[in-house]
């Protein structure tokens, strides 16, 4: 008989989540009965509380769930961070029910430091990095730029607050880090790599966050976005020549770290890889 694991995922807006596809395929592969469960918290009535749709999973007997926007900042507040949580980091998105407790990790962090490892393994350094969006995606992969070695770390959000907090956040290590000026063309002009950590680009924020006078000399980028994969952000950068990494890649990563700590099984990237692209192909 096969182990079922109840798994669940919280957040808004969820009806294009491919975290479902991904887990339940990993269950068939590794001969688990998974089922998970997308919690669309959008049409909860009066204020959600993250705290509250924990414990409700909790006691209703899932294994674990993956929280996400906008919700990753405030789930910190309700749970005890896992050994080896980065010191700093301020959000979650990954919680393993083990009786009354709720352990969490943020696998968006642990994604993001595989997919830059994929991008900069052949010796290409991040160097001097624009990175749009301070949100709860953005301290994640603000924290795995610092870990892949980039020298400079410009963010910009327009929530200048958010902005200089993680800019904060992030201080004290190699990496330079400042709060992005008001000139985006002028700090485009000076980076090497552009990130795009803000939700434009999903299939319900269409568009480009990144002016798009400002392609020119930059040498790689990222999107944290993953539907679509091919974004008019990353659409921009490959007609520009400029070397893309796409979010399916964050995807896959955090969902393959999430699986482990909800199954202890460490999921082989390069045979399930192929197998979910053969199953659910990229639009």
């Amino acid at each position: 008989m096969k182990r079922r694991v109840k798994l669940g995922l919280l957040g808004n807006n969820l009806g294009r989540s491919r975290a479902k596809n991904l887990h339940e395929l990993l269950g068939e592969i590794y001969h688990l009965e998974v089922t998970y469960e997308p919690i669309d918290l959008v049409d909860r009535p009066g204020p959600v509380s993250i705290g509250e749709e924990l414990q409700r999973c909790r006691t209703l007997g899932y294994r674990g769930v993956n929280v996400t926007h906008p919700y990753k900042r405030e789930a910190l507040d309700f749970v005890t961070v896992m050994a080896g949580f980065p010191e700093g980091l301020s959000s979650v998105n990954t919680v393993l029910f083990k009786g009354q407790e709720m352990l969490a990790d943020n696998t968006d962090y642990t994604g993001c430091c595989r997919s830059f490892t994929k991008l900069f393994s052949s010796g290409f350094k991040p160097g001097r990095v624009l990175m749009l969006g301070a949100g709860g995606v953005g301290v994640s992969i603000g924290f795995a730029l610092r870990e892949a070695g980039a020298g400079e770390l410009v963010i910009f959000d327009i929530r200048e607050a958010l902005a200089k907090t993680l800019a904060e956040q992030l201080q004290g290590g190699p990496m330079t880090v400042r709060v992005s000026g008001p000139d985006l063309l002028e700090e485009m002009s000076r980076a090497d790599g552009l990130v795009n950590a803000t939700p434009i680009g999903m299939f319900q924020y269409p568009g480009n966050p990144f002016p798009s006078e400002g392609f020119a000399s930059q040498s790689w980028a990222f999107d944290a976005v993953y539907t679509p994969e091919n974004t008019e952000f990353l659409d921009t950068c490959r007609k520009k020549g400029i070397r893309t990494l796409s979010g399916f890649y964050l995807f896959l990563y955090q969902g393959l770290d999430a699986f482990r700590h909800f199954t202890t099984i460490q999921a082989d990237a390069e045979l399930v890889e192929p197998a979910f692209l053969e199953r659910f192909p990229l639009e």
